[in-house]
């Protein structure tokens, strides 16, 4: 009984393992993907502000 017990922990440690790698490759991915999008809309958002600075709205204060 002892032996199967060890051996059925040792394949959840192991299926628990490939899981965390997965994981871990994903978290990679998603990390520089939304990076890159974080810096495209940082870089949007600054050409937009822009713009709309650049336009007269005629109120005057």
């Amino acid at each position: 009984m002892g032996f199967s017990a060890a051996q059925a922990l040792t394949e959840v440690l192991e299926s628990w393992e490939k899981r965390l790698v997965s994981v871990r490759g994903e978290c990679g991915y998603l990390d520089g993907a939304l990076g890159k999008v974080a810096k495209e809309m940082g870089e949007t958002d600054g050409k937009v502000e822009k713009s709309v600075r650049s336009v007269d709205s005629g109120e005057r204060r």
